[in-house]
């Protein structure tokens, strides 16, 4: 502490470089700082910042983390009142006012970077404090992170200058002042030990909850009471006011956890659900829910009992993606000029083809669980009606739709589908189950549906039951590091759009279930470590479930050999997702 308080005072007035010279560790007493990155000009990205403290010293009980389950939660909330106390500048009171906020300010409900806290201190970002913001997931980030009992948060700070002049006084007021109140902020008197608690009780139940599931064949659960819509499109709050949800009778399930507790509501089984209604009576609603339940919410999210299965992905067509080597033969063959679809490779991909493929790479992955919108997907690829089928023949038609695949794919690989439909009754005839949303209140109409598919059915759907074999895709080992070859890589991610790494940029605009903007960074620097070196020869799925065995107990710095706070934990689904869509010949 004293050394610092002495670099600072050398180095004022001097140019911004001589601030290299406080790069290290400083024992504040309570805590460690670390100032591990340092900025070589105000204006460009600020310095990174750690501090560590040791949790037992501080009262905090190890029961509070002592399992992957709850220590995520933990790190979670700690990130939250981190983040609380840049945005009140340190103010308990105001503190205490906002602790229910929510940081939801970017496109989508989905967060930006960072948090700031404090004010201007000169040039450029002089003075800035930021530190990784949060949407309504309780997700594994590597802003804040527990080892052992030390927990370490990461953050970003704009060291101050005049001009690029350091200010050594300042500097001193930033890195001992505003950075102790950030610490302050996560004392066991000022942390809020009750909503800890709580938050981490939140996290272990939906763990549960989703370990219950599995034993009763339910694929996704809506509690009894959940509130399912959000503030608009660009707020991912509970939407007040909002009708609750209410389980059809013959839909709910009660089910009971390893705590001894119980908890109801609608369980969707394994097999193909329908989910139908008006315009704007909550479709998609119930579905942008179900999609989000891979992950685990925060109290009073409205959706902390919305749990689907790990295994969920999200199909929609995508106009214009980069497809390699990918076997869609199981909906697109005979193509003209014989074009193999058994390694079928595109840099412009259609809507149909682009759809197919989502769903084979989606089912090489490990996918037991399909979701699919009528409203973004290819009409063409979903179903072919009796007019279309007079004019033109099976024999002259490449696609088969998926409304003749949908059943297969249950019966041969245990596949489920939830699909919202408005204008493709078709899909009755199909399903299991059929729900109906009317103004936000659901209902289980699978008899009447099915009634009704038998009035109005011009001819029997024929199901396509020819055997799906999903295809492997084996990674060019040799080509792999080529895009990482360069010593100073750089990978960014901009918002939930793209991830560039150096010139090659990646289009993910449609993997809707990435939920905040940290997970992209993360799956670049992820490909970084596993592909600056050549691998052995791995198939893709190999290679990712190997990747996320790995990182179920580790933390993300630790994992990625990088120290960086702006990270957040992706699935092995969007990490394919993006390897897949990378337009480079990567797979043999």
């Amino acid at each position: 502490m004293k050394r610092l308080e002495g670099l600072l005072k050398g180095i004022d007035g001097r140019g911004y470089k001589a601030y290299k010279d406080i790069k290290g560790s400083y024992n504040f007493g309570s805590y460690t700082l670390n100032i591990i990155k340092v900025q070589g000009d105000p204006f460009a990205s600020p310095s990174m910042l750690s501090c560590e403290i040791d949790l037992t010293k501080h009262g905090y009980s190890q029961d509070l983390y002592d399992n992957p389950s709850k220590k995520v939660a933990f790190e979670d909330y700690f990130l939250r009142r981190l983040g609380l106390a840049l945005k009140t500048g340190g103010n308990k009171g105001a503190a205490e006012k906002k602790t229910e906020e929510r940081s939801v300010e970017a496109p989508r409900g989905r967060p930006h970077y960072g948090r700031s806290g404090g004010g201007k201190m000169g040039s450029g970002k002089s003075g800035s404090i930021t530190i990784l913001k949060t949407n309504q997931e309780i997700l594994k980030r590597s802003a804040v992170e527990i080892k052992g009992n030390t927990l370490t948060f990461r953050f970003y700070l704009g060291l101050p200058a005049r001009g690029r002049t350091v200010l050594g006084r300042e500097a001193k007021t930033l890195l001992f002042d505003r950075v102790g109140s950030l610490y302050e902020a996560i004392t066991i008197k000022n942390i809020g030990k009750e909503k800890l608690q709580r938050h981490v009780k939140i996290n272990e139940r939906s763990d549960m909850i989703r370990r219950a599931m599995e034993k009763k064949n339910i694929i996704s659960f809506i509690g009894e009471g959940s509130t399912l819509a959000r503030k608009s499109s660009v707020d991912d709050r509970p939407m007040s006011g909002a009708v609750k949800f209410t389980s059809p009778l013959n839909m709910r399930v009660e089910l009971t956890l390893e705590d001894g507790s119980k908890v109801e509501g609608m369980g969707i089984k394994n097999g193909i659900t329908t989910i139908t209604g008006g315009g704007f009576h909550g479709k998609s609603t119930l579905l942008n829910a179900i999609e989000k339940g891979v992950y685990n919410h925060i109290p009073e999210d409205g959706r902390e009992l919305v749990i689907t299965s790990y295994d969920a992905v999200k199909i929609r067509a995508e106009d214009g993606r980069s497809i390699e080597r990918t076997d869609i033969s199981t909906f697109i063959n005979n193509l003209p000029h014989k074009k193999d679809t058994r390694s079928f490779s595109s840099e412009n991909a259609s809507g149909s083809t682009s759809q197919a493929c989502n769903i084979m790479e989606a089912i090489e992955l490990g996918a037991n669980l399909l979701l699919i919108d009528e409203d973004t997907s290819a009409t063409n690829f979903m179903v072919r009606d009796r007019k279309i089928q007079e004019l033109i023949s099976h024999a002259k038609e490449p696609i088969t739709p998926f409304l003749e695949k949908v059943g297969a794919l249950r019966n041969q690989l245990n596949i489920s589908t939830i699909i919202v439909v408005g204008g493709l009754g078709d899909y009755f005839s199909v399903s299991d189950k059929v729900i109906m949303l009317d103004e936000y209140r659901v209902s289980d109409i699978t008899e009447k549906a099915k009634a009704i598919d038998e009035k109005f059915r011009e001819s029997k759907i024929i199901e396509d039951e020819k055997l799906i074999t999903p295809g492997r895709k084996k990674l060019n080992v040799k080509k792999t590091p080529l895009l990482f070859n360069d010593k100073k890589c750089k990978i960014k991610g901009r918002d939930l759009d793209e991830l560039s790494i150096n010139k090659e940029v990646v289009d993910i605009r449609s993997l809707e279930q990435f939920v905040e903007n940290g997970q992209v960074p993360f799956v670049g620097e992820l490909l970084r470590k596993i592909f600056s070196k050549p691998q052995g020869s791995m198939e893709l799925r190999e290679l990712l479930d190997k990747v996320e065995e790995e990182m179920r107990n580790e933390n993300i710095c630790h994992y990625l050999r990088a120290e960086m706070g702006s990270l957040v934990y992706a699935r092995k689904y969007e990490v394919g997702a993006v390897i897949n869509r990378i337009r480079k010949e990567l797979f043999l």
